[in-house]
C-alpha cells in the first residue's frame, strides 16, 4: 500500500498577512512540522505551494509542486487533487502547512485506521470533522474533480459524496490551525 503525504501550502495567508508555512514556532517555519509528522509514516510527501515557499524552504527529500493552472486559488481541495494528478498511490495523508501543533503520533493513528472500503477517513475532534488531516483514497480524485469542474470548492461537499470512516480524536492541540496574527501571538508567542 504505497501512501503519499500531501502538504498543502498554496493558500494566499490573507488574513495572516504573510505565508503561513513561513512562520515560526521555536525558530522551525510551520511548514516542517507537517513534513516531520508524515516523514517517518509515508512513501513520499508532496507539497503543494507556491515557488517563493520553495525559493525559502528548499527542502530534500520532498516533491514539489504548484496547483493545477486552472484551479490555482480554488483552496485545498485544488491542491489535493493537483497532488493525486501528479502522484498515485492507494492512500494520501492530507496536512495543513499552518498545524505547528501536529505530531507523527496522529498521523499513525490515521494510517492505522486505513480500509478500502472508505474513501476517506477523517478525524473528529469535539464534534468538529477535520478534513485537512485526513487520509483519502485515490478513488476520491474523481469526486474531487467533479466538485472542481461545479465550482463547490468546500471540503465538505466533498466528504457529503464520500465513504467516510470517522475515528474519535481527543488531544486538541494538534489540530489547532494558526490563521491570524491574533492567533499566532496567543499560541506562538
Amino acid at each position: 500500500m504505497k501512501t503519499i503525504g500531501i502538504v498543502l501550502a498554496g493558500g494566499q495567508s490573507k488574513r495572516f498577512g504573510e505565508p503561513k508555512a513561513l512562520a515560526l514556532r521555536r525558530g522551525k517555519p510551520f511548514l516542517l512540522y507537517s513534513v516531520e509528522a508524515l516523514h517517518p509514516i509515508v512513501d513520499e510527501i508532496v507539497i503543494v505551494a507556491q515557488r517563493c515557499i520553495q525559493k525559502k524552504l528548499p527542502l530534500q527529500d520532498v516533491l514539489w509542486i504548484e496547483d493545477e493552472p486552472q484551479y490555482k486559488g480554488k483552496g485545498p481541495l485544488a491542491g489535493i487533487y493537483s497532488a493525486i494528478a501528479h502522484h498515485e498511490a492507494t492512500w494520501y495523508i492530507v496536512l495543513p502547512c499552518d498545524t505547528p501543533f501536529i505530531h507523527k503520533k496522529i498521523i499513525n493513528k490515521l494510517k492505522e485506521q486505513a480500509d478500502d472500503s472508505f474513501d476517506v477517513i477523517v478525524p473528529r475532534v469535539n464534534g468538529r470533522l477535520q478534513p485537512l488531516i485526513a487520509m483519502y483514497h485515490y478513488r476520491v480524485k474523481s469526486l474531487i474533480y467533479n466538485c472542481l469542474q461545479r465550482e463547490e470548492y468546500r471540503m465538505h461537499t466533498l466528504l457529503s459524496a464520500c465513504r467516510a470512516k470517522h475515528i474519535e480524536m481527543t488531544e486538541e492541540l494538534p489540530f489547532m490551525n494558526i490563521n491570524t496574527k491574533e492567533q499566532f501571538h496567543k499560541w506562538i508567542g
